[in-house]
């Protein structure tokens, strides 16, 4: 698997899971207001995953 198709996948991953996690929160935070702690954390290691992936992308171009 080429570097490309690694940093690709990760980002397409990252993105995904901050839209399932955010959304959910979102969800369940106009519904009810509860914050759920779980979906935040969820959302911030997509995040993170996120920044390290684009920043690894940059270091090696």
């Amino acid at each position: 698997m080429s570097f490309l198709k690694k940093s690709s996948f990760l980002i397409q991953l990252a993105i995904t899971i901050m839209v399932i996690f955010g959304g959910i929160f979102l969800i369940r935070y106009v519904r009810t207001g509860e914050l759920l702690i779980d979906q935040l954390i969820g959302f911030a290691s997509g995040g993170i995953l996120l920044v390290a992936t684009v920043g690894w992308r940059k270091i090696v171009k």
